[in-house]
């Protein structure tokens, strides 16, 4: 199940999320970590912007997920390259988790958000959430270079666009 975040989700996220960008800077992958002094600032701002994340529940604590999204349709930059009016982004998640587990979740986001073109950025070495967002019906977009690593970005397209963006984008 899919549902809105409530405050009591934002220190278990803040947590979760502090935990995963320790992983990655680990394995010197981009992170905002820098931006953060510590998990309960980052669960302070997750409180305050609470309307844009998502959890996804599960039977094992282990395998729940969640979801920032930010709408970008509205951006300059995003309208330059031709991203629908109702497009969001996903920020975070919990991109660690196996591809099997990731699978159902972003089903369950894709279901959430029916009438909404999502774009996911991936940083490249992460196979398992690469994969799910694959089975899951995101086509490969293009890919970010940045100074450390390269982030994948994989587009659900709900208004045939896809190939308008890609050229722009290019």
């Amino acid at each position: 199940m899919i549902r809105s975040a409530t405050i009591s989700d934002s220190e278990p996220i803040a947590k979760a999320l502090w935990s995963i960008w320790h992983q990655l800077k680990a394995q010197q992958i981009a992170t905002p970590l820098h931006a953060y002094a510590s998990s309960e600032v980052l669960s302070e701002e997750i409180r305050r912007h609470l309307i844009g994340w998502l959890v996804c529940e599960a039977p094992d604590p282990k395998h729940a997920g969640f979801f920032s999204l930010f709408p970008i349709g509205g951006d300059k930059t995003y309208k330059r390259w031709r991203f629908p009016q109702d497009s969001v982004l996903i920020e975070h998640f919990a991109c660690l988790l196996g591809g099997e587990i990731l699978l159902p979740q972003l089903q369950l986001l894709v279901g959430h958000l029916p009438e909404q073109s999502i774009l996911l950025c991936i940083a490249s070495p992460l196979r398992g959430a690469y994969w799910a967002a694959l089975k899951t019906g995101f086509r490969l977009l293009g890919e970010s270079p940045l100074i450390v690593g390269t982030f994948a970005w994989l587009y659900l397209d709900r208004e045939e666009r896809y190939d308008e963006i890609q050229t722009k984008l290019r």
